[in-house]
């Protein structure tokens, strides 16, 4: 399916995307809840459009899609057989989480895989790039004000239905397990320093992308180092790793021509992650019990649980626990382990088997965020939580298609450069 390139950004786009990027990334809490289950502004502004763009999707639009969209929600089905035998045989803990299982496995990746590609040339690149660099940078410099205005007035500032769930106001501190000493994690508007911290790892390689003033860059990071959490700690590191790779690779791939000097700075910065990083515990209270906790607050408990794990599912639906592969294991079986394992390591295959979705460095920059993901749900994911799933299947998105606009813009020469040779774009696959 060839995407249809708008002349100019159709005038419902111009609308709707702002509104979406602000309750999505600046206000994902915002709403209220129904039964237990949460109903936010941003899933519901999905589930109202999701009607009419679906009609016109597959009432108007071409019904042809492109194989590697096909190959990436063919991945999804081995899980979700399981999950519907699971729902038949065994039945439901809570209606609430086998709803969230399925928005976020079925309908969310339909929507950013099959529905949303055709009108992503109908969006502007230059206003979704400044609404997506102005709600990622707010919510870190929110973040930042509440982590040190906490200590100071010993409470926060929550705005009901906005910043909080309505259910949730005044509750943050006392359901949302946050505390680390004197100080607590940062949360932002998400009320959760895990959640914060990867949905921002799943958009950071975008954001370092798309935001050119590097003080902007640095106010993230520094935002997912005060989330004091052990799993964005390691994502942060894994993050310049995978730049640290992709810099030696490219060096093999252009031997005897080699960038030492970058590679050095790629080194340097690993080194300065991690040092930054260890040094976050010097604002919590307990900070020998956080690096001594042999258990990694529970985890170890969670993996150690696949051992009494049967071959197909045998317990009721619920929702997966932190560590997302043993949580597959413990609520599908070892076969939902591999089935869900084979969604998040689908955009590796997706790469070997077509080399163009290296070409643009959004799509670079997009994958990479998928593979921190796939590699922080070892310990915890979040997956459960609203809106980690729009994040990953946004990136998915991206990294298929583009950057909503891309296609159209004559705003974004950066992310269209000539295509580079076979091994240099594998080499770049791992890193910006």
């Amino acid at each position: 399916m060839s995407l249809r390139v708008a002349r100019s950004p159709h005038p419902v786009s111009a609308f709707l995307v702002p509104l979406l990027l602000v309750f999505l990334v600046l206000f994902p809490k915002g709403g209220v809840k129904f039964g237990g289950a949460p109903l936010t502004w941003g899933y519901l502004l999905i589930g109202i459009t999701a009607v009419p763009l679906i009609a016109v999707r597959f009432l108007v639009l071409p019904l042809r899609f492109t194989p590697r969209a096909l190959l990436a929600y063919a991945s999804l089905l081995p899980f979700l057989l399981l999950f519907f035998y699971s729902c038949a045989a065994n039945g439901l803990e809570l209606p609430s989480y086998a709803v969230s299982v399925f928005a976020n496995f079925c309908f969310l990746p339909a929507m950013f895989l099959l529905v949303y590609p055709p009108f992503l040339p109908m969006v502007s690149f230059r206003q979704f790039t400044r609404w997506f660099c102005f709600c990622v940078l707010a919510t870190a410099i929110y973040g930042i004000f509440l982590f040190f205005l906490h200590p100071i007035t010993g409470s926060y500032l929550e705005i009901p239905y906005l910043t909080v769930n309505a259910a949730d106001y005044g509750l943050i501190e006392l359901t949302k397990h946050i505390a680390r000493g004197r100080f607590l994690k940062l949360i932002s508007t998400y009320n959760n320093g895990n959640l914060y911290g990867a949905t921002m790892l799943i958009v950071l390689p975008l954001f370092d992308l798309l935001e050119p003033v590097r003080w902007k860059r640095n106010v993230l990071r520094l935002a997912l180092v005060l989330t004091l959490s052990r799993t964005i700690w390691v994502g942060l590191v894994l993050e310049q790793m995978l730049s640290l790779g992709a810099q030696l690779l490219l060096n093999v791939a252009t031997f005897p021509r080699v960038r030492l000097g970058q590679a050095a700075r790629r080194g340097l910065a690993v080194l300065g992650t991690i040092l930054v990083a260890g040094s976050g515990v010097l604002f919590t209270g307990n900070a020998l019990q956080l690096l001594t906790d042999r258990t990694f607050g529970g985890r170890s408990y969670e993996i150690a649980g696949t051992a009494s794990s049967t071959w197909l599912p045998t317990v009721p639906v619920t929702g997966f626990s932190e560590v997302l592969y043993a949580g597959a294991a413990a609520n599908y079986g070892y076969t939902g382990m591999v089935a869900v394992t084979l969604i998040f390591v689908a955009p590796l295959g997706l790469m070997l088997l077509d080399r163009r979705l290296l070409d643009a460095p959004s799509r670079r920059a997009a994958l990479k965020g998928l593979i921190l993901y796939a590699l922080i749900c070892a310990s915890d994911g979040a997956t459960n939580l609203i809106p980690v799933m729009v994040f990953y299947w946004f990136a998915y998105m991206t990294f298929l298609h583009g950057l909503p606009g891309e296609s159209a813009s004559v705003d974004a020469p950066q992310l269209a450069r000539s295509r580079p040779r076979r091994s240099v774009r594998l080499a770049e696959a791992a890193g910006l």
